[in-house]
Parts: structure tokens; C-alpha cells; sequence
């Protein structure tokens, strides 16, 4: 992966990362009829960011930030883990960022 590509990953976890914490502390009270309303913006404000970084949907980020997860544990691209990995490989992505 090319380091352009490495920093718009670690740019769009950031962006994932604020959302989850903004995301927490909006469900933090208890439920009430505004939640819908204010939901909206936090997830339009991550669409905007991985936008920003160059990617056209939430799933192409989560599939890339995976392709990255998976080229640190040492594999060439999703299909060489899918052929190559072991219960060990598994379970280590398992425990990386998602």
C-alpha cells in the first residue's frame, strides 16, 4: 500500500474514532425523540471526512482499513490472507482496528 493511500486510512480512523465518541456521548442519556435528529449530522460530518480522504462510501473505507490491517500482519492483499492464514492470523485481526 502506498503511503498516500496508509495516511488517508489513518486519517479516515480518526474521523471514524470522533464519530464513535460523539456517537457514545449522544446515547449517553436516555433515550428521547430528538436522538434521530441529532444522529444525522455526526454521520453526515464522517461521510463528509472519509470524503474528504478520497473514499465514496463507508464501505470502501472499512474495506481498505481492513486491506491495511491485513498488510501489517504481514500478508500481500485479502485474498493471500484468505489462502494463508492461520486460526492465529484470524483471531489477531480479529483484535485490530475495526
Amino acid at each position: 500500500m502506498n503511503q498516500v493511500m496508509y495516511l488517508k486510512i489513518l486519517d479516515g480512523r480518526k474521523a471514524v474514532d470522533a464519530y464513535r465518541e460523539a456517537h457514545c456521548q449522544l446515547h449517553s442519556k436516555p433515550w428521547y425523540r430528538g436522538i434521530p435528529e441529532e444522529h444525522t449530522p455526526l454521520l453526515n460530518k464522517l461521510l463528509s471526512e472519509l470524503e474528504k480522504q478520497g473514499f465514496n462510501s463507508l464501505q470502501e473505507f472499512w474495506d481498505a482499513s481492513t486491506e491495511l490491517n491485513i498488510q501489517e500482519l504481514g500478508f500481500e492483499s485479502r485474498d493471500d490472507f484468505e489462502a494463508r492464514a492461520t486460526k492465529s492470523n484470524r483471531e489477531a485481526l480479529e483484535r485490530m482496528w475495526q
